[in-house]
């Protein structure tokens, strides 16, 4: 199975028009001016339901380390290839960011994002109230449930809308201790088709309502086309089945109809290559698709992870344990991969319709829900009520604070300089987004 990806395609030693340098020392802290624990939050007035959801844009990151920083909009994901029979691959030994927006585009991570909200959406996207990345809103979801664990957020206020921007000790910091064959897998069994060849990362802009108007962005691992068509012009789904963790095992590669034959696709030529154009007066390239190409629907991208063998038992508890994570992205199929010292076989890989279960969780977890549309809108208060219009959002795990540590969070000022800019987008771009909501 011939794929366009490279096995180096995140690696650090392949991107030569960033820094490479890794910082493993924290940003300076700011003053902390706001604090906050769960028993504070009253969610019994919160909406609890994900509703309204709708694509507003997307992007992929293009890898020409001639010109710099580059994006499509709008973008394609990679289209899932799956290779014949059985594969044996070595495990993942690469380097690989934590945060792709942000090693390509440090200073304004999320201005990509809010171009391709401009450039592509058919509705005005500035009367949202939260714009976020999938990181922050997990983190902030992880805090509610109570886990334990260390993050931090930077906030800033533009016109109407609160922006969350998630933040590491330095815009190149990796993922400690790859290990597994997750990448590896993902590349062999994806293929970035022509108009879209010598692209990285395919990022998705979803919009819903959650007791507030959020728009998230996150990374797509893929699209599967619906059988017997050659493209993914145009879409009428209808909902599947719901699937119960309980339920057998669902489809397998060779299967992929039981989820998704309902699917209607128009064949369509090929897109020709698309043209630059400068349209937005910042550092980063922005190419424009052609006007009759696409957004592959939100119905057909799917969230991939790779298991040993030996969890397969544990197939229930590990669909589980991705839901929140799929939650928040609505990502409707979850592809789970299991290898035998990475060895691969196709009826070991599961498609999994999780629609239904995602609607099952979000019943389940109502009381939580609730209380996490009560924190989205006290850090969307706290923002606008800031003299500056923006903070940081902390949270330590215990083994950080030892004896002091409380299971809440700090809001602090923002130390501007230390990897962080003083606003969400650069002057150019902030234009346009207060134009556009005049």
């Amino acid at each position: 199975m011939p794929s366009s990806r490279s096995p180096s395609s995140w690696s650090r030693s392949s991107r030569s028009w960033y820094s490479t340098r890794t910082t493993k020392k924290a940003p300076r802290l700011g003053e902390v001016i706001r604090s906050l624990r769960v028993d504070d939050l009253e969610g019994k007035h919160a909406d609890a339901r994900n509703q309204n959801l709708r694509t507003v844009g997307s992007y992929t990151w293009v890898d020409n380390p001639s010109s710099g920083p580059t994006i499509l909009v709008p973008g394609k994901p990679p289209l899932w290839t799956p290779q014949d029979q059985r594969s044996r691959f070595k495990e993942d030994a690469g380097s690989y960011f934590r945060d792709k927006n942000a090693a390509r585009y440090p200073k304004y991570p999320m201005e990509p994002a809010v171009i391709a909200a401009l450039t592509t959406n058919v509705t005005n996207p500035t009367d949202v109230d939260i714009f976020a990345c999938a990181s922050t809103l997990g983190n902030l979801l992880r805090f509610i449930q109570g886990e334990d664990a260390t993050f931090r957020m930077l906030a800033y206020k533009l016109h109407n809308t609160v922006f969350l921007v998630r933040r590491e000790n330095s815009p190149t910091q990796l993922i400690p201790d790859v290990r597994g064959h997750g990448h590896i897998f993902h590349e062999a069994n994806t293929t970035w088709e022509s108009e879209v060849k010598g692209c990285a990362s395919h990022q998705r802009l979803v919009r819903y309502d959650f007791g507030l108007s959020v728009i998230v962005r996150f990374e797509a691992d893929g699209y599967i086309r619906p059988p017997n068509t050659t493209d993914t012009t145009t879409t009428s789904p209808t909902t599947p089945s719901p699937t119960t963790l309980a339920s057998p095992a669902p489809a397998t590669v060779d299967d992929l109809t039981t989820s998704l034959a309902a699917t209607t696709v128009s064949p369509a030529s090929a897109a020709p290559k698309p043209k630059s154009q400068s349209t937005f007066n910042t550092a980063l390239t922005v190419l424009h698709s052609p006007p009759d190409a696409a957004c592959t629907p939100h119905e057909q991208l799917f969230s991939l992870r790779t298991r040993s063998i030996h969890a397969r038992r544990q197939r229930n508890e590990l669909l589980a344990a991705e839901l929140p994570r799929l939650w928040i992205r609505q990502v409707p199929t979850f592809v789970l991969a299991f290898h035998m010292h990475g060895l691969f076989r196709r009826e070991e890989t599961e498609i999994v319709d999780v629609r239904g279960l995602l609607r099952e969780w979000e019943d389940e977890h109502a009381g939580e829900l609730q209380r996490f549309a009560a924190l989205l809108r006290w850090v969307r208060t706290v923002v606008c009520e800031s003299l500056e219009g923006r903070v940081e959002i902390c949270r330590w795990a215990r083994d950080e604070r030892g004896g002091e540590w409380e299971m809440g969070l700090e809001v602090r000022t923002v130390v501007v300089g230390e990897g962080a800019a003083a606003g969400v987008v650069s002057a150019e771009v902030r234009k346009r987004w207060e134009m556009a909501g005049r």
